[in-house]
């Protein structure tokens, strides 16, 4: 039984409030994630920021969606997969590169996959990495900045991820549509 409690903007801890009424605002429902997160002000408002800053990174919208999903792959994250597939659908990005990550099939894109490879060894192996994979990654086409945001991109889903298996967030929106499983469980 989930221990934890969800905040809504009516109960929320005043220092989670603001960020709760803007993305109440821009998803038109409160995000049980984010509901969960108001009872730390200081991770809620680390994973907006940190959110907020990856829509300046130097990646593109599918290179940073290949890393999160990855990563929430690598994570088992059940609500994180289906929110990011839902998310990636609305936003034009290509379903068979989501589809390959959901079901742990090959990318056919090189490059794509290249962002793959490294993103997931960095996760497994705590960023302690081999010099060959820093320079396939380079040798794909990618650069120093690349690679110092794709820990970025897996800091915030450390903090999401975790957060989800620690609390039990519920699934939530239309993501509902897109429920994922790790696929020994299927």
């Amino acid at each position: 039984m989930n221990s934890f409690s969800k905040y809504s903007l009516y109960n929320a801890p005043q220092d989670s409030l603001a960020q709760l009424e803007v993305a109440s605002r821009s998803f038109g429902n409160l995000p049980n994630l984010l509901g969960y997160m108001a009872g730390s002000p200081a991770l809620l408002n680390s994973y907006v920021y940190l959110s907020e800053q990856a829509g300046s990174m130097d990646l593109t919208p599918t290179e940073r969606q290949v890393v999160l999903m990855t990563v929430n792959r690598f994570h088992e994250c059940r609500y994180c997969m289906a929110g990011h597939s839902q998310y990636a659908e609305t936003q034009g990005i290509d379903m068979e590169v989501i589809n390959a990550i959901r079901d742990d099939l090959p990318i056919g894109n090189p490059k794509l996959a290249a962002l793959r490879s490294f993103a997931l060894k960095l996760a497994e192996q705590r960023g302690v990495v081999s010099q060959t994979l820093i320079n396939a990654f380079f040798d794909a086409g990618y650069n120093q900045q690349n690679a110092l945001e794709v820990i970025a991109l897996i800091t915030l889903k450390v903090m999401s991820n975790y957060t989800n298996h620690l609390v039990g967030t519920e699934m939530d929106g239309a993501s509902i549509a897109k429920r994922w499983s790790p696929i020994s469980e299927r």
